[in-house]
């Protein structure tokens, strides 16, 4: 036997210990670097993010409420999914030239506290009235639901019908959107709390939330830079993989608001997404299609209900055209100040 032959082992057991070593310095320094990143992040979101709106306590916990402008009937901006109520920055600004309006962060978003329970479904409407209860905001409100916060004012009104007095859908979710060939639809079940935060914290603390939410484009009209900044911060918050983790199956939440009452006298709209779609024979053109009739079918379930198409967005309505969601609530309000029928 050669020597070089009797050597071998012990040369491969070193150079494979060489290599393990390597490995873990390049993670180390990996996670090292990642951990920099997000304490570099948050540092500056710790400057940027300065509360936008008033914390007012619901029991225990609180929730961010901005409000601004006079007059009645106040406006209440429900936003949809995780997305927090700065989304609605320049329809507000919009609706304050005619009357007062408010927005705010559901729980486990923007700057509320989190919740004991998941705030979905009739958890958020309930979380909403206490809201507008601690915070003394007049009734009867115009309330506005875009995607999820459809389902959101919907249920507000099935349980104080008489707290509303109009309402606007901003491409809305709908509890029969799942009998549209083709259309996506979220039944997982929502994850363990406590899964979830130890998830949020690992993923958090190495900067992946961050990175992955990093990209948001150059600021649309009419958002300045500042508050497209102030926006894209607030989405790649830790608690918002918290909150989207916990939305659950959405038939559970529609099963919720198809027991709702009805809406046959309110005055309300249907704003619905109308970006053209450039191959007309594909799966997607024959969603929007369907998802474009049910919006009709739903806006005539009112005998003072009508469909407005937004031709240039999608379903990102209070981002990308603002200005539709602002016609028409100012459209709600007159109808609501006349009292006509």
């Amino acid at each position: 036997m050669r020597v070089s032959d009797a050597r071998r082992p012990g040369t491969v057991s070193r150079l494979f210990r060489a290599v393990v070593r390597s490995f873990l310095v390049v993670v180390a320094l990996a996670a090292f670097s990642a951990a920099t990143y997000e304490h570099v992040g948050a540092w500056r979101d710790g400057r940027i993010l300065k509360q936008v709106g008033r914390s007012v306590d619901i029991g225990g916990r609180t929730l961010n409420i901005h409000c601004a402008g006079d007059g009645r009937p106040t406006v209440v901006l429900v936003s949809g999914g995780t997305a927090p109520g700065y989304v609605w920055t320049p329809s507000q600004r919009g609706i304050t030239a005619f009357t007062r309006a408010c927005w705010y962060d559901r729980a486990d978003i923007g700057w509320s506290d989190s919740g004991p329970d998941p705030a979905w479904g009739r958890q958020a409407a309930q979380d909403l009235h206490r809201l507008v209860e601690a915070a003394g905001l007049p009734r009867p409100f115009v309330l506005v639901g875009a995607s999820f916060g459809g389902y959101v004012i919907r249920l507000y009104h099935d349980a104080h019908p008489g707290e509303v007095s109009g309402m606007v859908f901003v491409d809305a979710a709908l509890e029969d959107a799942g009998t549209i060939r083709g259309m996506p639809h979220r039944d997982r079940p929502p994850l363990p709390r406590s899964v979830i935060r130890g998830l949020s914290m690992v993923l958090g603390r190495l900067g992946m939330i961050r990175f992955m939410a990093a990209d948001s484009g150059p600021a649309p009209h009419p958002w300045s830079a500042a508050e497209w900044d102030v926006l894209a911060r607030l989405r790649r918050q830790r608690k918002v993989l918290l909150a989207d983790a916990q939305m659950g199956p959405g038939r559970a939440t529609a099963d919720q608001v198809r027991s709702a009452g009805g809406l046959e006298d309110m005055p309300l709209i249907v704003l619905t997404q109308g970006k053209p779609i450039p191959d007309a024979r594909s799966v997607e053109a024959g969603v929007r299609r369907g998802w474009v009739d049910l919006q009709r079918q739903f806006a005539e379930r009112s005998r003072r209900g009508r469909q407005m198409l937004v031709p240039n967005a999608g379903h990102g309505i209070p981002v990308e055209a603002p200005e539709a969601v602002i016609a028409a609530v100012r459209e709600i309000v007159t109808t609501v100040r006349q009292g006509v029928d």
